[in-house]
């Protein structure tokens, strides 16, 4: 009998960390409805909504409750290191999504693939082999104007346009849409989640910046 209310305590303990991993991170993605409407240059502050982990390819070598704690603290740790970033910009602050004030932007976002490759193949042979792949959807949102529909969305960690290769998020940053036109940037090349995590950061700081 124990072990039967162990594993429905695991199971209920898995159950309740997930909720909390994407109710807390999920936002609106409906785009504002007129084009004509953009970010205001110069918001007060920027807060950072937790990227939602709950429909991400996940390539980690891990399930059940060591999958959950992995995105939870994935989450946490990407969520410090945007803020970090953006805070050389705009004064910044994580914020979730029932404590938004009525001004400045909000960044939220959610993970679209986080793969950790293989670091023996990335150490024994190098050449793009095992290489990790951060990908995420990015949504900007000015307070000001609506909490609901973003004004600029963008894709990080996107595969190359014309070759389909290139999925790791130091290869470039594609997707961006503000007034319906695509931009596509590039950045250089590394490999590792950890690295990946602060490249897409600076990317996102990066973005942003051009429409301070």
């Amino acid at each position: 009998m124990s072990r039967v209310i162990a594993a429905l305590l695991a199971i209920f303990a898995f159950a309740s960390l997930t909720f909390v991993l994407t109710g807390c991170g999920s936002i609106a993605t409906a785009p504002a409805p007129s084009s004509s409407t953009h970010l205001r240059p110069n918001p007060p502050h920027i807060y950072v909504a937790p990227f939602d982990t709950s429909t991400a390819r996940w390539v980690v070598a891990r399930e059940g409750v060591d999958l959950a704690d992995f995105k939870e603290d994935f989450q946490t740790q990407f969520t410090r290191i945007l803020v970090d970033r953006l805070n050389k910009l705009v004064p910044t602050e994580q914020r979730w999504l029932d404590e938004l004030p009525d001004h400045g932007w909000m960044v939220g976002g959610e993970f679209v693939t986080v793969d950790q490759g293989s670091r023996f193949l990335r150490a024994s042979i190098g050449v793009g082999l095992g290489a990790t792949t951060l990908q995420t959807q990015v949504y900007v949102y000015d307070l000001s104007i609506s909490k609901t529909q973003y004004l600029l969305s963008f894709r990080t960690g996107a595969p190359n346009a014309a070759t389909g290769e290139g999925s790791g998020s130091g290869n470039g940053l594609s997707g961006l849409t503000t007034a319906g036109e695509p931009v596509t940037t590039a950045f250089g090349i590394g490999s590792g989640l950890k690295q990946d995590t602060t490249r897409t950061a600076n990317d996102i700081a990066s973005i942003l910046a051009q429409y301070l």
